[in-house]
């Protein structure tokens, strides 16, 4: 039986302990949580005792934790802000790295991402969690039969607490709202809404139009984003994301092609995860019999992008979310931005 996998956690907020936890929990049998690092101490305490991780293996620097735990990988889930430092010193250290998206907070710091772990040989990945629930999934098989996409949309709304201060309940609401630590509406949910449509539409971006502003929030980042989107197969596609909005129908995406038409909800009932559309039958719900019960509840897809993810690491094969996929959704970002300063559509390059 091959010895699971030594995971080191870079970040033990509340992402970790909401989501990421419980998919470690769910497989024990390839993964072992062996040593944490987060500059909170009550952080460590909940995940350390949680996963019965040794004190001495709890710290407040990640570096000493590189330095000194035996690792075989580690996920970071931290501000934007610091992703590019910790995956390149993590990627120095010889370990393979599962990064939080983004990636980074400029295609520039992502540029200097790849070069190391190239240099060093890592695996690494960013977590792309939502194309991973079973509503996603299903839709995958059911792209061949309905052709060549022609038009797509997403959207994401919400409405953001007006208190964004650094002493809020929740600490995240703070950063996600700073520039310096790489917050903003766009970066940090619109992301989610970018790379869900792409998948549907099965062809890279190459130009991008776009509104990226500030609106209501008093914040220094934005606070809604609107892009318009021209693929390399020529189909359109519509993103919509906002945190100074109601949730009215939110989170969802959806994809138009030459036989046929399918939406995806994400952060709804499973029951209504997926519907499909044709000609001859109109708008049905489609079920989702082939996944478990288990899989179903996965609401976030964070348990399903885990397993898959471990298991292609200790195969030694290809990893579920390629580093491109990641950068090319940094590099819509970063066109969206810019074209919102030059009022002109801004060309991708191919992925």
């Amino acid at each position: 039986m091959q010895k699971p996998i030594r995971l080191g956690l870079i970040g033990c907020g509340g992402i970790v302990q909401i989501t990421h936890a419980r998919a470690y929990r769910a497989i024990t049998d390839t993964v072992q949580v062996t040593a944490l690092a987060d500059v909170v101490p009550d952080n460590l305490e909940k995940i350390g005792d949680q996963f019965n991780v040794p004190t001495e293996n709890r710290y407040t620097d990640y570096r000493e934790m590189l330095e000194n735990a035996a690792l075989d990988v580690v996920t970071i889930a931290t501000p934007h802000s610091l992703h590019a430092e910790q995956v390149i010193e993590a990627a120095n250290a010889g370990v393979a790295v599962i990064s939080e998206k983004p990636m980074a907070t400029t295609l520039e710091e992502a540029d200097t991402i790849l070069e190391a772990v190239r240099r060093n040989g890592v695996p690494y990945t960013v977590v792309h969690n939502y194309i991973f629930t079973a509503g996603m999934r299903a839709a995958m098989t059911e792209l061949d039969a309905l052709g060549e996409s022609h038009f797509g949309r997403s959207a994401g709304m919400g409405l953001k607490p007006a208190d964004f201060s650094a002493d809020h309940p929740t600490p995240a609401f703070a950063w996600r709202a700073s520039k310096a630590k790489g917050g903003g509406c766009i970066i940090d949910t619109s992301y989610h809404e970018i790379y869900s449509v792409c998948t549907l539409m099965r062809s890279p971006v190459r130009y991008v139009e776009a509104r990226v502003q500030t609106l209501r929030l008093d914040i220094d980042v934005d606070d809604i984003a609107m892009l318009l989107c021209e693929h390399e197969n020529g189909a359109v596609t519509t993103v919509s994301g906002a945190w100074c909005v109601p949730g009215t129908d939110s989170g969802w995406c959806e994809m138009h092609a030459e036989h046929g038409s399918l939406r995806v909800n994400h952060r709804h009932n499973v029951a209504n995860a997926l519907r499909r559309f044709t000609r001859a039958d109109g708008w049905q719900q489609l079920e989702l019999s082939e996944f478990d019960e288990a899989e179903q509840q996965d609401a976030s897809g964070h348990a399903r992008y885990f397993k898959e993810t471990f298991n292609a690491l200790a195969a030694e094969t290809a990893l579920p979310v390629p580093a491109e996929k990641a950068y090319h959704n940094l590099a819509i970002i970063e066109a969206a931005r810019k074209a919102t300063t030059e009022r002109r559509a801004i060309e991708i390059p191919p992925p």
